[in-house]
């Protein structure tokens, strides 16, 4: 059962739908921007390494990596968020919609994954 594009209530779908991918995005971008603060901190770690400052906590290296997850896991989300945009939108359009929370799932396992990560690394210095 296709519905009409002038259809109201499918436009509304359509609106709905892109207002959810533009909230992953936004997600992402945070997860992004933490990432880079992260790695910001790293270079400022070497920094501080250069001047020979003693009993440093953290080691900038591991700072660096932490930073880099972080962009990676924000890159995953906008993919994962524009397959379930792409997902939504043909079933949308041919009147199929079923929720799904498997890319839901995947990213809070893949934002849970790396909170334990940080808190193992905090812990340990």
């Amino acid at each position: 059962m296709e519905k009409k594009c002038g259809d109201r209530q499918h436009i509304r779908e359509h609106l709905a739908n892109e207002r959810t991918f533009l909230a992953w995005i936004r997600t992402g971008v945070a997860i992004l921007t933490f990432g880079f603060v992260i790695e910001k901190f790293s270079i400022y770690l070497r920094y501080l390494n250069a001047d020979n400052v003693p009993s440093l906590p953290i080691n900038s290296i591991n700072s660096s990596y932490f930073g880099l997850v972080f962009v990676l896991v924000a890159a995953m989300v906008v993919i994962l968020a524009t397959v379930r945009f792409k997902q939504n939108q043909r079933q949308i359009d041919q009147g199929t919609y079923k929720a799904s929370i498997t890319i839901d799932i995947i990213v809070a396992v893949l934002i849970i994954l790396v909170s334990f990560l940080m808190a193992f690394f905090w812990l340990k210095f």
